[in-house]
């Protein structure tokens, strides 16, 4: 499990020991805590704020046709937000919503500019937490240029081994961009190939 401490290594991470600006960024931090099935952030709202995932189950999704589309999952140790809305400051085209319930921190939006304004290194820490965040976007979709249902299933779960107990087989289905019966199938083969 994630806490303020893990928050404070992992910030701590991104600058040289000279710029540890720990205190400025502890400042703007909120708690935040929300049960399962609430919404972090709404489509056609805009986001105000990124949210470090401290405990629980984060999913981001948006609908097509009525069907909704599981598009990441953010676990405890992740940033996580609709990224696009916030850094433009227009409506979300996604959701965020507690699979399970959440708690964590919420770093917001007027805050953010605020702190950047007068710091170099928080704006630097800011800039870093995107690219991270861009990063692990690029490899989500190299995956899925480069590897089967299968193996992006097996990928999850060595990450991320609590997302069959908790996550709903039809999300899990959806973020690998499958049906819920191809996800039963490779579940049943990878069971019998024990």
């Amino acid at each position: 499990m994630a806490d303020l401490q893990t928050l404070q290594q992992q910030l701590a991470a991104f600058l040289p020991a000279a710029d540890n600006n720990w205190e400025t960024f502890e400042r703007i931090l909120r708690p935040v805590n929300f049960k399962a099935g609430d919404y972090l952030a709404s489509s056609g709202k805009v986001a105000d704020a990124i949210y470090y995932i401290t405990e629980g189950i984060v999913r981001v999704f948006t609908r097509h046709q009525e069907t909704e589309i599981s598009m990441d999952f953010a676990f405890p140790g992740m940033f996580t937000t609709s990224y696009a809305s916030l850094i433009t400051q227009t409506p979300a085209v996604v959701n965020l919503q507690a699979v399970t319930a959440v708690s964590g921190y919420a770093f917001y939006y007027p805050d953010l500019q605020q702190l950047y304004q007068v710091s170099h290194a928080a704006e630097r820490t800011g800039r870093i937490i995107a690219e991270q965040q861009y990063l692990r976007k690029y490899r989500r979709e190299l995956s899925f240029l480069q590897h089967s249902a299968q193996e992006r299933y097996m990928q999850l779960l060595e990450e991320y081994p609590a997302v069959v107990q908790h996550i709903p087989i039809k999300q899990i289905a959806s973020y690998l961009g499958i049906k819920p019966e191809s996800l039963s199938r490779i579940r049943k083969n990878l069971r019998n190939a024990d």
